[in-house]
């Protein structure tokens, strides 16, 4: 775990941007969210027919 180059590089890339941890889980809930708002929209929402 701690030998993992891939999460050193992660966890350094967010600390570097001053983006917490919490606030990166925060942002990716907000985008599924959103992106199953969408979906539910467009489910609902009718569509033209063209003959």
């Amino acid at each position: 775990m701690y030998n993992n180059p891939a999460a050193t590089v992660g966890g350094g890339a967010l600390a570097s941007t001053g983006i917490g941890v919490m606030t990166s889980v925060w942002l990716g809930l907000a985008a599924f969210a959103l992106v199953a708002l969408g979906t539910a929209v467009m489910r609902i929402v009718p569509r033209g027919h063209r003959a």
